[in-house]
């Protein structure tokens, strides 16, 4: 595996543990907004750019091959893991 390879690895598992902390923290609020505040538009929003943001990512990932878009997606479920935990410990 090239050297630019692995670069593009690494940067595509950081951004997918960012989008992931994202992913999740808006799921957090959207569920929040639905349930706690009953705002069925803000939740719908929040949801929308939930997917949008992460659908965005994995497809521009998957454009660039195959190992970026393992990483990313390798990257999402650590970052569910770190909301989750961070979720636990509030």
């Amino acid at each position: 595996m090239s050297g630019t390879m692995v670069l593009l690895g690494l940067a595509s598992l950081a951004l997918g543990i960012g989008v992931g902390l994202l992913h999740f923290t808006l799921l957090r609020a959207g569920t929040d907004a639905m349930l706690l505040e009953s705002k069925a538009l803000k939740a719908i929003a929040l949801t929308a750019l939930r997917f949008g943001l992460t659908i965005g990512a994995l497809v521009g990932c998957a454009l660039l091959g195959a190992v970026p878009l393992l990483a990313a997606a390798l990257g999402i479920g650590i970052g569910r893991m770190l909301t989750l935990r961070r979720a636990r410990s509030a």
